[in-house]
């Protein structure tokens, strides 16, 4: 096996990276990372996991952890965290809440960036994603009149960073109504909230909206909804519910895997990673997964699944923070589709939430 190679630097905007070769741990980082903690048990299929850190006043960015959870890449944000994806050249397009999406090198140079809009403007939030032709498509905040006020929907946006242009793609205005499509937690300043948006095996499109505890699959052209799982006007409903679900992703043709919150399952509290089978006009639970002692983040964290069937599970809050009743810990698994723990990495100290964990094969 081949060790690491690479010796560490520090380079601008908070980036922690080595020229060639695999990443080496970081020998001597900021306070406010080497504030946070990470344990790690086991061993997990992918060298790195990337998380998603949030610390008010303290460290917030993007940290890549060895399967030893040793910090061997960093990248400061001016905001929150909020979604990654990464280019057909390894370049990373990182989604500072503050800054805008942000396209770095795996050594730190920013080589592209799309600067944020303040409301009512188009301001880039919780996800973005590379497409078929290797520009970015991105969820941003929608501001159009209804009933004689603004409301706030959602757009997904398409970025091509080499041409510099922005061009709106899809608007749920043109194909949600807000009289009948409005969930227990919708508000005029929050109709949706969608937080994942990911390409599905046809080319489809799938957005996650919180508010609705559904999930849409749009055409590929995105011109139409193809269907709408569990929640608010299901046309696929689920034969065991989730809410406030996010990183919903089609993993294979008709199966649905997603990161059930459980954000209204306020008296047996627990938040899961579940797969549904989509078949015949309903959804059928076909695997889900619960840690040894249960934990209920009620918002954000994340379930991706492994070429090898093997699902990596980040749960993203602590204990009442951000989100009252959240019972923590920040912590991550990587289990088996029997259900069989490969890796456990739990986040302490300084740290308050993690957005998401994601695999990495390789810089």
């Amino acid at each position: 096996m081949r060790g690491y190679l690479c010796s560490t630097m520090i380079l601008a905007f908070g980036l922690a990276a080595c020229s060639d070769g695999p990443l080496t741990p970081i020998a001597d980082l900021p306070p406010d990372l080497a504030a946070v903690t990470f344990t790690a048990e086991g061993r997990p299929t992918a060298p790195y996991t990337m998380l998603e850190l949030r610390q008010p006043g303290g460290f917030s960015g993007f940290v890549a952890v060895n399967g030893a959870g040793r910090p061997v890449w960093f990248f400061r944000t001016l905001g929150t965290s909020s979604g990654h994806t990464r280019r057909k050249n390894g370049n990373f397009v990182l989604l500072d809440g503050n800054r805008g999406l942000v396209e770095v090198t795996r050594a730190g140079r920013v080589v592209h960036e799309l600067a944020q809009e303040a409301p009512p403007g188009r301001r880039i939030h919780h996800d973005v994603t590379v497409t078929p032709r290797n520009t970015l498509l991105f969820l941003a905040e929608d501001w159009q009149p209804w009933d004689g006020e603004l409301l706030e929907g959602e757009a997904l946006w398409e970025w091509d960073p080499e041409a510099g242009t922005t061009t709106k793609r899809w608007t749920s205005f043109a194909h949600l109504d807000p009289r009948y499509d409005w969930g227990p937690r919708s508000e005029r300043k929050d109709w949706l909230h969608a937080n994942s948006v990911s390409y599905g095996p046809r080319g489809n499109v799938l957005v996650s909206f919180h508010y609705l505890n559904q999930v849409i699959s749009l055409s590929p052209d995105l011109g139409r909804i193809e269907w709408r799982l569990g929640g608010t006007r299901a046309d696929v409903p689920v034969d065991d519910p989730f809410s406030g679900q996010h990183t919903a992703k089609e993993v294979a043709a008709n199966r649905v895997l997603l990161f059930d919150n459980g954000y209204e399952r306020t008296e047996s509290r627990y938040s899961r990673a579940v797969e549904y089978a989509l078949q015949g006009g309903s959804a059928t639970k076909v695997w889900e997964w619960r840690p040894p002692v249960d934990n209920w983040a009620r918002i954000i964290s994340s379930a991706r699944r492994l070429p090898n069937g093997n699902t990596v599970i980040g749960f993203g809050t602590t204990h009442d923070t951000p989100a009252p009743g959240a019972t923590g810990p920040l912590e991550v698994y990587e289990v088996t589709p029997g259900g069989t723990v490969a890796w456990h990495l739990v986040v302490g100290g300084a740290a308050s939430s993690m957005y998401r964990a994601t695999p990495i094969e390789a810089f």
